[in-house]
């Protein structure tokens, strides 16, 4: 908890940093060379009216080329964790333990400044995710915490980069739990989630401002079947985006893979589509924060109805070449930026059918953001607190929930656009002691004991028992009369016996009498506790323990080898 608090300061200073390097970066990249201003989100000082008048235009596609060319030398050479989707190198880092620290902070900042400042469709919340973790991994080893804890500031170091770049704190915080798994939270880590995400957030709005990143202006919101309708079809069209998106995306990874080029190459060739794209839609250049702030101020001068809907399609491939290519980068913001673009559009198809302006572009487009991206990265309940934090009000969130939840639903989360999250606590690496817990707990007796039982009379001579042991390669034989359980004798009983003893001493004579058994119907976990408590090797099992019939045996190699079945196979 106490360390949760530097993590929360270094991730706010970082944020500070990032954001001044991304403004310079585009200052040099797209101001200098091509002509062109982004617009900018209220937040950030943006203002209306805007003007869209790039000077060099056409030199877009090298600019973004030279960006990428640029990051690809500096990742190839000396920080290869910072490619790609921030996020996702993140919660890649948390399950499989990988090395984080300060360098990895630095390098992804500069790599995704100028990857952004160059033009690339690319989000600032996805480097920071990674930043932010890099700084509570590192700042864990300083005080050489054990890999648990170590993961538990790298979780909160992931909400407290995002819930400060994006100036949403709690999301932040949530996001710090909810990001790893697609049906599960890592509850340890919400409390100093919520801690570093908080601080970091004061400590970059002491900076840049503690304003929304979007002014939204929703008038007074009625609800009618129209209305509710058109929010349930909003997340119908999200859950067809977010996997649009995904499955793009990942086709266009695999086909940077399997080209035959340098890899530092890549994120240029990337970049020249992504220039191209950007002349046709300016909304695929960037982060494209400022464009959507223009539609949630329903300003449409911009972009026709047509040119809206294939920006969306524009902004998936810019997203995909930037990032699939290898660049650097983050996929929460052009998540948003497509939804925002889906809800806008479907405001304007809804209202020319309606013949009035019943749907609000600002709530559509605002509604839209968050519903692609949960339907892309199933994460349901952080982007419901976003909506509050971003409006600073709960007025939309009766219809943000209704859209959010169509979304995730029919989206599902076999495959979402963080490959390396895992579906509960209980398939990650780090939580494999877990795993075994629960498979004892779940399994019975009777699943795993052996049925067809060698067992021996007490009457027989104990170098029968010893030859029966020899013979079948087992240490112990159930002793019965008439099929019920009166004893147990084990190598060790025989191994007490003179060599001349062997053929005198009866079997009930060596003995343990009355034996502790186990029911069929008991875990393997209450079992195991009994070997434990005992120091038994294996146990009868009996039907009941008023008739004490015996109906199989168990051991520890059993139940051992049942683990190693079961965690090979999940």
């Amino acid at each position: 908890m106490l360390l949760s608090v530097p993590v929360g300061i270094a991730a706010g200073i970082f944020t500070v940093l990032f954001l001044k390097a991304l403004d310079f970066s585009t200052h040099v990249f797209l101001e200098q060379l091509v002509g062109y201003i982004p617009p900018k989100p209220s937040g950030e000082g943006g203002r209306l009216p805007y003007l869209y008048s790039p000077e060099n235009i056409y030199l877009l596609p090298f600019v973004t080329a030279l960006g990428g060319l640029i990051t690809g030398l500096l990742i190839y050479f000396l920080s290869p964790e910072s490619a790609g989707i921030g996020t996702d190198a993140a919660i890649r880092a948390f399950h499989k333990g990988l090395p984080l620290g300060f360098k990895t902070a630095i390098l992804k900042l500069v790599t995704s400044a100028i990857t952004i400042g160059s033009g690339g469709a690319s989000g600032r919340e996805g480097p920071m995710a990674l930043i932010g973790a890099s700084v509570g991994k590192g700042i864990a080893k300083l005080f050489k915490l054990s890999p648990k804890e170590q993961n538990i500031l790298l979780a909160a170091g992931l909400g407290a980069g995002i819930g400060a770049v994006f100036r949403a704190p709690f999301a932040g915080g949530i996001l710090s739990a909810e990001v790893f798994y697609k049906e599960d939270f890592e509850v340890e880590a919400l409390i100093p989630g919520f801690l570093a995400s908080i601080i970091a957030y004061i400590v970059a709005g002491s900076f840049i401002g503690f304003q929304t990143l979007f002014n939204i202006s929703l008038h007074k919101l009625t609800f009618s079947q129209e209305i509710i309708a058109g929010y349930v079809i909003l997340g119908i069209v999200s859950a067809v985006v977010a996997k649009l998106l995904i499955n793009i995306f990942y086709k266009v990874e695999d086909y940077f893979k399997n080209i035959k080029v340098p890899d530092y190459i890549k994120p240029a060739i990337g970049g020249f589509v992504v220039g191209i794209c950007g002349i046709i839609t300016p909304l695929a250049i960037g982060n494209g924060y400022g464009w959507i702030q223009m539609l949630m101020n329903d300003n449409m001068s911009f972009f026709s109805p047509f040119k809206l809907f294939i920006s969306i399609f524009l902004v998936i491939l810019a997203l995909s070449f930037t990032l699939g290519s290898g660049g650097s980068g983050g996929v929460f913001g052009p998540s948003l930026v497509i939804g925002g673009i889906t809800g806008a559009w479907l405001s304007t198809f809804f209202n020319s059918i309606l013949g009035a302006k019943v749907f609000q572009i600002s709530s559509m487009t605002m509604v839209g953001m968050i519903s692609v991206f949960t339907a892309a990265a199933s994460a349901p309940l952080s982007t419901i607190v976003l909506v509050a934090e971003m409006t600073r009000g709960y007025d939309l969130l009766p219809l943000a929930i209704i859209s959010i939840v169509v979304a995730y639903v029919l989206a599902g989360n076999e495959k979402t656009i963080f490959k390396s999250q895992v579906k509960s606590r209980l398939q990650s690496p780090v939580h494999q002691d877990e795993l075994k817990v629960h498979l004892l707990e779940i399994a019975k007796v009777k699943d795993v004991m052996t049925k067809n039982v060698i067992t021996i009379s007490p009457e027989e001579p104990a170098i029968k028992a010893r030859e029966i042991m020899a013979e079948k390669f087992i240490a112990g034989l159930p002793v019965v009369v008439n099929g019920v359980v009166v004893g147990i004798v084990t190598t060790s009983d025989i191994l007490k016996l003179n060599p001349e003893e062997l053929e005198h001493v009866k079997v009930r004579e060596i003995m343990t009498p009355q034996p502790n058994c186990v029911l069929p119907d008991w875990t393997l976990l209450e079992t195991l506790q009994l070997f434990i408590s005992r120091g038994y090797g294996r146990a009868p099992v009996v039907k009941d323990f008023e008739s004490m019939k015996l109906v199989g045996i168990i051991s520890r190699s059993d139940i051992s080898r049942y683990m190693i079945k079961r965690s090979i196979v999940e």
